[in-house]
């Protein structure tokens, strides 16, 4: 064996990414990515939220090459298995990590300087810290989930955000057989949320969006849910066609998304707050206590989340193998974060980093040729 030369694409946080080559050693545990899947959080930490220049990219999905023994035997991975990568690199040491609640250790929260894959500066080590690059490292404290073989590269991008919307649909949000669901935002997550809502047996799913949302509003009917431009009627309207919600999954956490939201909610109903767009948002005491509301927030997903969205995916229950993908080369990974920072991006929210895709070459397909 020798070392590998790795294309990298590393991003400044302030705007601009370019491609590098990193050196990772043979003796190091890696993963080839196959996918690296972007999200919100990617065009935020782009545009400057990172503290050094990181290779980005969180919700990644490769197959394992190469596993010292001694993170063989920490991960109970075997070479060779395809897997979704979580972002959470835990201290393995913390109650929560004992408590299996790894997202919410200290050494990961973001809120109190933590880092997690896809953030990591790339001074560090090899620097293949992220999925936007050819190779990830891996070690023992990685959470590593396998994957099904037939599941095609885009089904398999889904594995993270799908994850997260079972977290905060069916089990922050309690969505089940014959509830009635409204989403807020046709976004990445929202999306995920309407299949996640769909598949856990919701009677009614509702998805709310602004008039530039048309494309995804359509993604969303085609998923089985209801969808509605925002308006002055927009509450009437929701409320005359499904009346009130059992839950409402707000991935925008506006303060006027915010305040739909609790206009919508039945007695009691359950706010999940997924999104942090911004301003002060006001909870109406009156509108909680009325109707007994529950306000919950959420971060990430459970390990049993993530179990769940890929037998989700794996049953082909979601319908998210439908959605468009944008498959882009690591070369564009900055035009392409910069155009959907302007909102000028593709009109599909499943835009996935190929980092073996050629430099000149873009790909959009309603869904791609399985893994062999």
């Amino acid at each position: 064996m020798s070392d590998l030369v790795v294309r990298a694409a590393v991003s400044d946080g302030k705007g601009d990414t370019a491609v590098r080559t990193r050196v990772l050693s043979d003796r190091v545990s890696r993963l080839r990515v196959e996918s690296s899947a972007v999200c919100g959080t990617d065009v935020t930490l782009h545009a400057g939220g990172l503290k050094k220049p990181a290779v980005l990219g969180h919700h990644t999905i490769g197959r394992v090459e190469y596993l010292t023994d001694d993170d063989a035997a920490a991960l109970g991975i075997d070479i060779g298995t395809r897997v979704a990568v979580e972002e959470y690199v835990g201290c393995g040491e913390c109650a929560d990590c004992r408590a299996g609640r790894y997202r919410l250790c200290p050494g990961v929260d973001l809120w109190t300087g933590g880092e997690r894959v896809g953030m990591i500066p790339a001074d560090r080590g090899s620097g293949l810290h992220g999925g936007n690059a050819e190779y990830l490292e891996l070690s023992a404290r990685h959470a590593l989930h396998p994957l099904p073989e037939h599941l095609t590269v885009d089904e398999a991008a889904w594995t993270l955000p799908l994850a997260n919307a079972v977290d905060w649909t069916l089990d922050a949000g309690g969505v089940g057989p014959g509830a009635t669901a409204v989403v807020i935002g046709p976004g990445y997550h929202g999306l995920a949320c309407v299949a996640a809502a769909v598949a856990g047996g919701a009677e009614s799913v509702t998805v709310l969006g602004l008039p530039s949302d048309t494309a995804r509003l359509d993604m969303a009917r085609g998923l089985g849910a209801h969808a509605e431009v925002s308006d002055d009627t927009l509450v009437e309207r929701v409320l005359s066609r499904a009346g009130r919600a059992d839950a409402v999954i707000d991935t925008i956490g506006s303060p006027q998304t915010v305040a739909t939201a609790l206009r919508l909610l039945g007695r009691f109903g359950v706010l999940v707050l997924g999104g942090l767009s911004g301003g002060d948002a006001a909870l109406d005491p009156g509108a909680i206590v009325r109707n007994l509301l529950t306000v919950r927030g959420v971060r990430g997903r459970s390990p049993e989340a993530v179990r769940q969205a890929i037998g989700l995916l794996d049953s082909r229950s979601t319908g998210l193998e439908t959605i468009e993908s944008r498959h882009i080369p690591l070369d564009l990974v900055g035009r392409a974060l910069r155009a959907m920072g302007s909102g000028t991006g593709p009109a599909t929210p499943h835009v996935v980093v190929s980092p073996w895709l050629s430099a000149d070459a873009t790909t959009t397909r309603p869904a791609a040729e399985a893994i062999t």
